[in-house]
């Protein structure tokens, strides 16, 4: 049965917007702003973990797909007023790399004593709210020593099986509690591409089967300390490290159709990253002063990427064409510090400052089939960014149901670049200055409804990687880099209306957004001072990364929850995102309006969770779609360059997950992801020159699949 992406997004939002009742189970503090739920909300779920407990609260589905993307790093510079909308205590995690799924998964149950889910502006927190935080309260007095631990294995299609170990260990020495945690697991990814290429003619020329086998082995640990003094003092400190093996083979078969020759290209890739961390966060509070809060950070990243390619026409054995050589070395260190104070029980000011270092540094060689050494691609780049932000906050209690944050912070940096392109020059330095004031407004009309306004400017963090030369291992050549890059800076407005259902039944909440953006990047033509004198963007042949002037963005975005007691399922939760965003930028090659690059227009996500507690079954399904939404729910977005246009389309992702409780308190728990096989596809045209003289090479167009995986694992406590 066949159902358009449409009438599933009509169906959930009309579901989530039904009206029914269920028993309050949940505590408001007397306005729409905070939601507690205690440990005896949860007994019936019988969570493991923390990340158990989550799922089961309406209007967390978000923020949870979020988390367990797993993706290290984070795109902002330093620690800043942003971070994680999920905290612990108050605080988020002191660290850049963490990975917030895993913590949460490794955070007993039994150790929580009660969840906050605030909505709007709140005093006293981390990170300033995008709309919705989560905090969650630990125990003073929880089990003194536990060991949540899962076993298991996972298959992808065409791969074989491999293990998935998991433990963490929790103690307590005294006043200081511990914890270390182990993930050790193979992942194999396994993709199919089939290409077809057209000449200016429209004539076939080539049809291609192409796969991509990516065989990963990760080994991750993780300690944290906190101790408290008798002063009530809290130190806490935490250190991970993370060995990587990443070997990626692509097989690409081209059928020359007009030859009638077969040609076989290999590309055999070897990356061998290294992660470590440091970091920890104080706290005192002062009897007059308030409480200081400082937290720090140091962190280093190193990546190889040893790249081969070979080739055989027709029956030849395969013989090497190229290699590459590709290393680039990062690292950050953080330190933040602020001192928070109430007075007149409506004002709150936090005000400190923040120093952050980031070096990057990227090397690139090139040989060709007989060893010998491209001199123009070789590239060895450092570059360092030293910033300083001073910041003050206020929030301000304007009556029982109103409550105003404002903010600015004042930011210097400077970033220095050594090179061997800029050999005249080797420190080449620029600085840079910024205040970017913020204010959020929430109103509380009653228990249910809520307004927010928030106005703010942001800077972006910049990609240092792309300050030098880099090498493309899916077109085989080098790219250039601009050091002469700019963050972008983005004016944002936004303005939201929640209303949450009586009953703990869910909520609906309802996004308007504008982002207007200045210094925007995307790719510009490369300065060729002898055949393009006038740096004419519709002359270059080659393009770097660049700014290109300003850009908007605005839009609509929905996120609800909705419990199911209407139909007879009053532990079902269906939650649903939509965001419709336009964006408008002129091209720099072909000088007319066109989207930025791959922002979609239309982004979705239904998530289902459905706990059956007598029977001690869970389970659900997580679908997203991120593009623009056809009859066929596939997605679209854009990307130009100087010399070819793509236009990426993609269908929805699925998984599915259902668990058992089996052994008293243990959880066999079966997870199937890419159920529809993440499928892609993608129109590219290649154009002779430069892409607004409009004379085309050739276009291909490719129809990509990623294998579905299974997951088989077994979790438990002790």
């Amino acid at each position: 049965m066949n159902i358009s992406k449409n009438a599933l997004i009509g169906i959930t939002l009309a579901t989530l917007m039904s009206t029914s009742a269920l028993a309050q189970e949940a505590n408001t503090e007397g306005n729409s702003s905070t939601v507690t739920y205690s440990t005896d909300y949860f007994a019936q779920y019988k969570p493991v973990t923390l990340h158990d407990m989550l799922r089961s609260v309406p209007g967390t589905a978000s923020l949870l797909a979020k988390a367990d993307e797993e993706v290290t790093g984070r795109g902002v510079r330093g620690f800043g007023s942003d971070g994680d909308q999920i905290l612990i205590d108050g605080k988020r995690i002191a660290g850049k790399s963490n990975s917030l799924g895993l913590q949460l998964k490794r955070i007993q149950a039994s150790s929580v004593s009660h969840i906050e889910l605030i909505r709007g502006t709140k005093a006293g927190l981390d990170v300033q709210s995008e709309g919705l935080i989560i905090n969650v309260v630990m125990k003073a007095n929880a089990s003194k020593s536990n060991t949540v631990w899962t076993v298991g294995g996972s298959y992808a299609q065409d791969g074989k099986i491999n293990p998935i170990t998991k433990a963490t260990h929790t103690g307590e020495l005294g006043k200081i509690k511990y914890s270390a945690g182990i993930d050790l697991e193979f992942i194999e990814t396994r993709k199919h591409f089939a290409d077809s290429l057209f000449n200016a003619a429209n004539v076939q020329t080539e049809n291609n089967a192409l796969t991509n086998n990516k065989d990963r082995k990760k080994i991750f640990l993780n300690t944290n300390i906190e101790y408290t003094a008798e002063n009530s003092d809290i130190l806490r400190l935490n250190g991970q490290i993370e060995f990587d093996d990443q070997d990626t083979i692509e097989i690409d078969n081209q059928n020359l159709l007009l030859d009638g020759d077969t040609n076989i290209i290999d590309r055999d890739q070897v990356h061998k990253p290294l992660h470590w961390e440091f970091g920890g966060d104080y706290q005192h509070r002062f009897e007059q002063l308030g409480l200081l809060k400082s937290v720090f950070v140091v962190n280093h990243g190193n990546h190889d990427f040893d790249t081969v390619y070979k080739a055989a026409l027709n029956d030849a054995p395969l013989a090497i064409t190229s290699g590459n050589l590709y290393k680039r070395t990062h690292g950050e260190k953080i330190f933040r510090s602020s001192l928070t104070n109430t007075f007149a029980k409506v004002h709150t000011i936090e005000m400190g400052g923040e120093v952050a270092i980031n070096d990057t540094g990227t090397a690139s060689t090139s040989t060709d089939a007989n060893g010998v050494i491209n001199l123009l691609s070789q590239d060895d780049i450092s570059i360092q960014e030293v910033r300083y932000q001073a910041f003050v906050s206020h929030n301000y209690a304007v009556a029982s149901n109103i409550s105003l944050q404002s903010s600015l912070n004042a930011e210097w940096s400077e970033i220095t670049q050594k090179d061997n392109i800029h050999a005249a020059n080797p420190d080449f330095s620029r600085k840079f200055f910024y205040l970017k004031p913020r204010m959020n407004l929430r109103y509380d009309v009653d228990k249910q409804n809520q307004f927010r306004l928030t106005a703010e400017r942001k800077i972006s963090q910049l990609d240092f990687g792309s300050f030098g030369n880099k090498f493309d291992a899916e077109d085989n050549e080098i790219d250039a880099g601009n050091p002469l890059l700019s963050p972008e800076d983005r004016l944002e407005f936004s303005v939201a209306y929640e209303n949450r259902f009586v009953d703990d039944q869910g909520s609906i909440a309802i996004k308007a957004f504008y982002y207007k953006i200045r210094d925007h990047i995307a790719r510009i033509g490369k300065p060729d001072p002898i055949n393009n004198p006038t740096n004419d963007y519709q002359l270059a042949t080659k393009s770097l990364p660049g700014n290109i002037g300003n850009a908007k963005e605005y839009g609509v975005e929905v996120l609800a929850s909705r419990r199911l007691k209407a139909i007879g399922l009053p532990n079902a939760i269906v939650s649903g995102k939509y965001t419709y965003t336009k964006t408008d930028v002129m091209d720099a090659f072909l000088k007319i309006s066109r989207p930025l690059k791959y922002k979609k227009e239309h982004e979705w996500m239904v998530n289902f969770q459905h706990d059956l507690v007598e029977q001690g079954v869970s389970y659900g399904f997580n679908i997203t779609n991120k593009g623009l939404a056809g009859m066929g729910g596939s997605t679209v977005g854009y990307f130009t360059d100087v010399t070819e246009q793509w236009v990426k389309t993609n269908k929805p992702r699925a998984t599915f997950y259902v668990e058992q409780k089996v052994f008293g308190n243990m959880k066999l728990r079966l997870d199937l992801k890419n159920i529809l096989k993440a499928k892609t596809a993608y129109q590219k045209t290649k154009y002779n020159g430069n892409i607004s003289q409009n004379s085309v090479l050739f276009n291909e167009f490719r129809k990509a699949s990623e294998q579905r995986i299974f997951k088989l694992t077994l979790q438990g406590t002790f």
